[in-house]
């Protein structure tokens, strides 16, 4: 826009500096009209005007042809992920019994145990005596003390089960015994009435009614077995 400025105005210019000559030349040429002469130059204004357009447009033309068309890549398609395969249902094994032993348990020895008794004899009415109906008796045991403490007159002997025998259900210790020693025990007893075996079960107690016997673990009874005829 303002180099068409710059143009009209020299246009102008040009055609009053061209008017004043033609009127200050002598009378000898056939002057041009100055109405012919401005319609001379406006017609080669136009012209010239036509021609800075047409070069504009072509400038304008091949610098739009020399910018590079941008180009649309598509991107590409997705590849859809692969479905999951279902994992294969795992059949039960069937379960084996695997025998586990039973685990070990010592047996604390005899001289390990505070109280244990050991019968060593059954005295002169062994088990299988064969009584008479009614018949008094005397049952004695002897045992030995194998534990590690000492049986005091504190001590008792109780009768567990069976047959009474018409004995006490529970007696004193007759007497003090160290570990080591022996001692007898005796109880006074009658034969029952009717034929038959005839069994009763006793055992030993400390002064805290804690019992205590023969056997391995010291727990076990002592008994006396009649057969009546």
């Amino acid at each position: 826009m303002q180099s068409k400025s710059v143009f009209t105005k020299t246009f102008w210019g040009s055609l009053l500096f061209a008017l004043l000559l033609l009127s200050a030349c002598g009378p000898t040429t056939t002057p041009t009209s100055a109405a012919e002469y401005i319609a001379t130059q406006v017609e080669a204004t136009l012209q010239a005007q036509a021609t800075q357009d047409m070069a504009e447009t072509l400038v304008a033309r091949m610098t739009q042809q020399a910018i590079p068309t941008a180009t649309y890549t598509p991107l590409p398609t997705a590849t859809p992920l692969m479905k999951p395969t279902a994992l294969p249902t795992a059949t039960q094994q069937p379960t084996t019994a695997i025998y586990v032993p039973p685990a070990v348990t010592s047996t604390p020895s005899r001289t390990s145990l505070c109280l244990h008794a050991t019968l060593i004899s059954d005295g002169d009415i062994p088990d299988g005596t064969e009584m008479s109906p009614n018949q008094a008796f005397t049952k004695t045991w002897t045992f030995k003390n194998t534990g590690t403490c000492t049986w005091t007159t504190e001590f008792d002997i109780f009768f567990v089960s069976g047959d009474q025998m018409s004995a006490p259900a529970i007696l004193d210790f007759p007497q003090t015994v160290q570990p080591g020693e022996s001692v007898t025990i005796s109880i006074a007893m009658v034969a029952p009435s009717a034929p038959g075996t005839y069994i009763g079960y006793w055992i030993f107690a400390d002064q805290g009614a804690r019992r205590f016997g023969i056997g391995q673990d010291g727990t076990g009874n002592f008994s006396v077995s009649i057969v009546v005829k």
